[in-house]
């Protein structure tokens, strides 16, 4: 391929992307005093790895076995990360103790595409970040509550979405995780701080577990 010098912004966003996938993760955490301190964990490429090696039990192979509904998807995540990023950058360089889909990505993010390819390494950028956030979701599930009634937007009161099988499902529309209330129909979203005034124009009771 062709290698020129991109635009500084292609390139500073194909590094976050590739660092949002494999690089430490800055994490907050509580002291046994209380006190809140700031650390680095492992990538989420790395975290997934090691969580599936952990529970399959069978020193870090990563042969299929039978495992809990939670992580034939983080297999399922892994394998299609580790195809794809090699069909994108087959050379996987010299082996430095990394595993050869960080060192294939780290090999695609130091390489200065030519302006033709503009287009391919937008697509590997929202790739990318979607493993990335698929990969968080995978191992800090958000919790999450169903709001049983129309939303006051839309008036729209259940959906059917895909589920991790790709199965078509029915839902409420209204979902509500920590960081608000959203409809899954038209979007709209209502923030914490309103969650029991949204359930008081709804005429329902806050779901279990829901705090303002």
């Amino acid at each position: 391929m062709t290698r020129t010098t991109p635009r500084a912004a292609v390139s500073h966003e194909l590094d976050d992307a590739v660092h949002a996938l494999i690089g430490h993760r800055l994490r907050n955490h509580i002291d046994s005093d209380g006190a809140i301190r700031s650390g680095y964990s492992e990538s989420v490429y790395d975290e997934i790895r090691a969580e599936l090696a952990a529970r399959q039990g069978d020193g870090g192979s990563l042969r299929p076995r039978s495992l809990p509904p939670a992580w034939v998807e983080g297999l399922d995540w892994l394998s299609d990360v580790d195809a794809t990023v090699a069909a994108w950058h087959p050379d996987a360089g010299g082996d430095n103790g990394h595993t050869e889909t960080v060192r294939r990505l780290n090999l695609l993010a130091a390489t200065a595409w030519a302006p033709e390819y503009r287009e391919t390494v937008d697509e590997w950028i929202a790739q990318l970040r979607r493993w990335a956030e698929a990969g968080k979701g995978l191992l800090e599930p958000v919790h999450r509550w169903e709001l049983v009634a129309a939303c006051p937007a839309c008036q729209v009161r259940t959906v059917h979405r895909p589920d991790t099988a790709g199965e078509y499902v029915r839902q409420a529309a209204l979902q509500i995780t920590a960081d608000g209330c959203v409809c899954q129909s038209c979007h709209t979203r209502w923030a914490p701080t309103h969650y029991r005034l949204l359930a008081a124009a709804l005429g329902c009771e806050l779901p279990t577990g829901v705090l303002e």
